[in-house]
């Protein structure tokens, strides 16, 4: 399971978001690839690494062809200027984005346009964003979703999440800080936001928050696995301090991790269950896996007075013990556990997103000493030949000659 940890001491927005996931590694040209899918035109993207406060991060921007003016809120004429939310809507639907990027998407505007419409008195329908500053708002949270979905992230959790103080001028003139979109947005929710007084500006934009309450599944709380990249995405606006969304990727499947030894120590775990149904048995494995266990499997044995069983085993860091223990008897009918600490000799392990020509792929990439191998992610694999149409063995076999032929080109 891929974790997305937003670090959010400076509020968010939707260029923080996407600059930060820019920094995780996300793929520029992966992105805009996907991003061409939908029939919108008119402006370009720029992807800039840079520095704040001796920090390294990156600054993602939206730049409108001809100098136009970026989105200011919903117009005043929406018969006159403007795309309401159900050509925006229409345009999403109509486009060969993924389903998954669509209905996230949609979800993302329909937040945004029930929160304008609620504080400006306007049905859903009547809606309207700025003809040409939307675009800016439909790259921000088309490419949220569309950022999510390439980085293969299963859960999103915002820490410290804080808004400005004060007051802030919009294109209706001077507004309180939160501004009223994202009030209205708070408006059924608990989603913990933290007012900084020292900050007399806006922190937390409409996009941001639509991307908090659509995506995050968790709030103040730590993830457990291995911390594979951290960065940083630029706000635009001066706070008096740094002005930065933090966002650090946590993988708690081994299988998916990046490895870069040959060798480690690691504690085996065992318990013999012999009243445990089936669908316990893969519940909990998969909640060892969530927890970081490098691996979790099951044997059939048989007990004492001829019962059928099973074992159930993990793979953990000895740092993972105590809480590894505490979660297997808490939650299966296992009265002890088993242990010992064993060495491994492992294979050097990295991972890579590759654009194919039939989709992108993550390729890992593995290594010891001199025997080197490569393996296609199974998942990635499945809905590529879904969407073939091919046996997932022509397609292993057509994207790995591929790959080779890639690699000899250089």
């Amino acid at each position: 399971m891929k974790t997305l940890v937003l670090d959010a001491f400076s509020g968010i927005s939707g260029d923080m978001f996407l600059g930060a996931l820019f920094d995780l590694g996300l793929s520029q040209t992966d992105f805009e690839t996907e991003l061409k899918k939908l029939p919108v035109t008119g402006y370009h993207l720029t992807v800039t690494p840079s520095s704040r406060s001796s920090i390294q991060g990156t600054d993602f921007d939206v730049i409108l062809d001809d100098h136009q003016v970026k989105d200011n809120g919903i117009t005043e004429h929406g018969h006159h200027h403007g795309r309401s939310f159900a050509t925006i809507k229409q345009l999403i639907a109509q486009s060969t984005l993924t389903p998954a990027v669509k209905r996230r998407a949609t979800a993302l505007f329909e937040q945004v346009a029930i929160a304008e419409g609620h504080v400006h008195h306007k049905s859903l329908e009547d809606v309207h964003f700025h003809e040409v500053g939307a675009i800016d708002s439909i790259v921000d949270m088309v490419g949220a979703a569309i950022a999510l979905e390439l980085m293969g992230i299963d859960r999103v959790i915002v820490n410290n999440l804080a808004d400005g103080s004060g007051t802030i001028k919009i294109a209706h003139g001077t507004v309180p800080v939160p501004v009223p979109a994202v009030m209205q947005m708070r408006i059924g929710t608990a989603i913990p936001i933290h007012q900084r007084f020292d900050a007399h500006t806006e922190l937390i934009t409409p996009t941001g928050m639509a991307i908090v309450k659509c995506c995050a599944t968790a709030f103040d709380t730590t993830s457990d696995g291995v911390i594979e990249r951290t960065g940083y995405g630029f706000g635009k606006r001066e706070t008096g301090s740094l002005n930065a969304l933090r966002a650090t990727l946590v993988n708690s499947q081994l299988s998916q991790q990046t490895v870069n030894q040959e060798q480690d120590h690691v504690t085996l775990l065992a318990t013999n269950l012999d009243d445990i149904t089936g669908q316990q048995l893969a519940d909990t494995i998969a909640g060892l896996l969530d927890r970081g266990a490098k691996d979790a499997w099951s044997e059939p044995i048989v007990m004492k007075k001829g019962r059928p069983a099973y074992k159930l085993c993990c793979l953990i860091t000895p740092q993972q013990q105590a809480a590894i223990v505490t979660y297997l008897l808490t939650t299966t009918p296992a009265i002890g556990i088993r242990y010992h600490h064993v060495h491994r000799a492992i294979m050097n392990r990295q991972i890579k997103l590759v654009t194919t020509s039939y989709g992108p792929i993550h390729v890992k990439y593995l290594r010891y000493h001199n025997t080197t191998k490569r393996t296609l992610e199974h998942d990635d694999l499945r809905q590529l030949a879904t969407t073939h149409q091919l046996t997932m063995a022509d397609l292993q076999a057509k994207i790995l000659n591929e790959l080779t032929t890639m690699e000899q080109k250089g």
